[in-house]
This record gives C-alpha cells, sequence and structure tokens, in this order.
C-alpha cells in the first residue's frame, strides 16, 4: 500500500497508517529538502557526540572535554562544569583526549558520559545536570563509549581493550561521601577559570551540589581485541556488542556478562562506529573505506557497501527507517537506502550528498607549520542524530587531522 492510498483511507475513516510507512516514506524524502543553519561554537575543539534533550536542545562534547547544551534557535551555550574525580586517583591530565560519548538513560532522568579526566565516567541528573556520580578507580585509558542497559545499569567501553559494567542506585539510598565539591555555573565561561570549590564561608548560604564516587560492578577484557571503540546493547537478545578498532567483534551475554561470541570484522581498519535497528535485526558498522551489515542474531555480515569517501572513514552511522546515514571524515552525509540497496541520489542520477560547512578553524602553530599550504579541510561528521519526527538532522564535528583544531555544527531541516 502507497503512502497516497494510506493517506486517501484515513480521510473516508479507516484506520491509521502505520507509522513505519510513514517512517520509511520521511527517510527518503527528507534528505532532499534538506538545508543547512550552522552554529557558531566559539573555539572548542571538535564536537564528538551529541544526544537531544527536547525538541531545541542538543548536548555535546568536545575534544577539549567541554559539556554544553547548545540551543538551536538561538544558538546560544550553557557549558556544564566535568566532573572531577578523587585526588587520590591518578589523573592524567596531560594525555586528555576529550569527551567521546554521551549516553541518556531510557527514562530520560541520567546522562552518562566522561568526566574531567578521560578514564572517569561522570553521572548527571537531568534536566538540571546536577552532578550525581562520578565512577572512576576502573579503566587504564581513555573511555570510547557508553550505552545504558536500562534505568540503573550501563556498559563502558574503553581504550584500555575492555568494558565495565557500572550500576546507578537510588537517589534515596545512601551514597558514598562526596569526592568533590564544586559550584554548578550555567555560564559559558573558559573551564580553565573553574577550580574545585574549598569549603563556603560562614555567612553564604549556597547550597553547592555533591557527588559521589562509585565503582565498577564488574569489568572484562576482549580476548582479542584492542582498544574498545563502540558498544550497542540488543535489548532483544540481551547481548552487548563490543567493536574494537583493530577489527574485532566482541558479544557478551549481560546476565553476567559472559562473553559468548568473538570474530573478526569484515575489515580490519578505523572501525570506529556501530548501532543497531532492532526491528530488522541488523548492527551497521562503520570502518575506513566501509559499512557492512550484520545480522544481529549469528554476527555474519550479510552485505558490504563501499562508502562514497574512501578513506576518511564512517565516523558516525544511524538507521532511519530504511535508510542508513553515514557520516563521513570528508564531511559528508550520504544516504543508504538499505531496502532498495543503493545511496539515495539526486532525481539526476548523482549521489546525494550533504556536504558539512565552514566550521571554524584555528590557525595556530600546528596549522601554520604543517597544514598552511592547504586551502580548505572539511569537517568530519562525528556524530549525527535526527530528531523524534525525523524531519531534523543536527550533525556536528570538526576537521580530520588530529594536529588541527576547530569545530563545526549544523542543523540541516
Amino acid at each position: 500500500m502507497s503512502v497516497f492510498e494510506c493517506m486517501q483511507r484515513r480521510q473516508y475513516g479507516y484506520e491509521a497508517p502505520p507509522n513505519n510507512i510513514l517512517m520509511n516514506y520521511a527517510s527518503r524524502k527528507m534528505p532532499l529538502l534538506f538545508e543547512e543553519r550552522e552554529y557558531h561554537l566559539g573555539m572548542l575543539n571538535k564536537v564528538f557526540a551529541a544526544q537531544w534533550l527536547s525538541a531545541n536542545q542538543v548536548v555535546c562534547a568536545t575534544k577539549c572535554n567541554k559539556l554544553f547544551v547548545l540551543d538551536l534557535k538561538t544558538g546560544k551555550q550553557v557549558l556544564i562544569p566535568c566532573l572531577q574525580g578523587s585526588p587520590s586517583e591518578n589523573v592524567r591530565g596531560a594525555e586528555h583526549c576529550g569527551i567521546h560519548s554521551v549516553a541518556i538513560n531510557p527514562s530520560g532522568t541520567l546522562l552518562a558520559t566522561g568526566g574531567e579526566d578521560p578514564l572517569t565516567l561522570a553521572i548527571y541528573r537531568l534536566p538540571s545536570f546536577d552532578p550525581r556520580h562520578i565512577g572512576q578507580g576502573c579503566h587504564d585509558d581513555w573511555i570510547f563509549s557508553i550505552v545504558w542497559l536500562d534505568d540503573k545499569f550501563l556498559v563502558t567501553g574503553s581504550r584500555d581493550s575492555s568494558v565495565a559494567v557500572w550500576k546507578i542506585g537510588d537517589s534515596s539510598q545512601t551514597e558514598q561521601p562526596s569526592v568533590r565539591e564544586q559550584p554548578y555555573s550555567q555560564a559559558g565561561a573558559d573551564s580553565s577559570t573553574e577550580q574545585p570549590c574549598s569549603q563556603p564561608a560562614e555567612d553564604s548560604d549556597v547550597n553547592l551540589p555533591t557527588y559521589s564516587n562509585i565503582q565498577p560492578v564488574l569489568k572484562k577484557t576482549c580476548c582479542l581485541g584492542e582498544k574498545v571503540r563502540a558498544v550497542v546493547f540488543n535489548r532483544r537478545s540481551e547481548e552487548l556488542v563490543g567493536l574494537t578498532s583493530n577489527g574485532y567483534i566482541n558479544v557478551w551475554n549481560v546476565n553476567g556478562m559472559k562473553e559468548v561470541f568473538s570474530a573478526a570484522a569484515p575489515f580490519a581498519r578505523e572501525n570506529t562506529s556501530l548501532t543497531l535497528d532492532l526491528e530488522r535485526g541488523l548492527f551497521a558498522l562503520g570502518s575506513q573505506s566501509h559499512v557492512s551489515f550484520l545480522d544481529a542474531t549469528t554476527m555474519k555480515h550479510v552485505l558490504n557497501v563501499p562508502s562514497k569517501d574512501k578513506g576518511t572513514g564512517v565516523r558516525s552511522i544511524s538507521f532511519r527507517g530504511d535508510i542508513v546515514t553515514m557520516g563521513t571524515g570528508a564531511g559528508s552525509l550520504l544516504f543508504y537506502d538499505i531496502r532498495a540497496r543503493r545511496f539515495l541520489d539526486c532525481n539526476c542520477g548523482m549521489t546525494l550528498r550533504l556536504r558539512s560547512g565552514e566550521g571554524w578553524l584555528k590557525h595556530d602553530e600546528m596549522y601554520r607549520e604543517f597544514f598552511s599550504d592547504q586551502d580548505h579541510f572539511p569537517n568530519a561528521v562525528y556524530a549525527h542524530l535526527y530528531d523524534d519526527a525525523g524531519v531534523r538532522l543536527f550533525a556536528a564535528g570538526g576537521p580530520l587531522p588530529a594536529g588541527l583544531w576547530g569545530n563545526y555544527a549544523a542543523l540541516w531541516s
């Protein structure tokens, strides 16, 4: 039944068309109508992750260890202070790689992301962003990915080739003593001026937010994989799937976290993105030059699709109806119709390709010494996400070369 027929039947009082029919129709047509509205993020460096908070707000995390909320109507930013761990822990501040993941629990009450130290896990209450927990004493290297299993349990995937399970207790339960007290600021000031707060003055009646230290429930190391880049939870099979940068897929049953599967990914280089379409039972895996589709039951690959931007990597990937959206290191948003097995085109035979805007690039010493002879640096799309209706697409990132400092964020609608 076509969308036109469904709409006609609804006018005559018949049942409304199934949601998936309208979603699939919109997912094919909307990219052809998208226009870009770019946002100025100041001097931030590379947006690595983002999540919708509301119809007009997204929360973003950057390579320069900034967590902020962006208002899509006004373009204003609200800086959220990063949480600091116990001074007794081995803080590796000199090796900061930024915050790579932002995840919101199913009920929308908690947000998990990285802390000031990239080895730590930070938990905030929503919508207030009051700090709640700092998770530390677990990973030996940067946290790359975070996924919630339910409202109380989440998993972190780390560059130390391990995954860890964490439990978030009820707020009514007794928590460990606070490891840090610091002011909560909604000002967009440079975080370099923010320091842990000492004891408040006696005449002050300001209640400073506190947060407790938590430890993981358990930790598992990948048997063959190195550097866990992405973790995805398959709710149907109750399995956790981890993707490593050296091209291995590891699967654990979350009931006891026993590893049940491990195998090489279809392509070994730059495996950085992984997502799941639960309805179709398909995983989509982004590597340096391909997107591979895996059967969620058997984990066997069923289709390999060459990227239109070979060599720069598929940096972000998502399902929306029949369309798989790819954000590439060359600054493109590409749309692959998995049912028709072809990329969407512009009704002229040319592949539909949304190019990221100019963004902002810092002309610092690194740029002048190594990159000043190049005229243009496309902004890699490290993160992209559709709104609930599927009619708006937020995309963000920055220049692909590691030595360049810059940012990009835009709403396509």
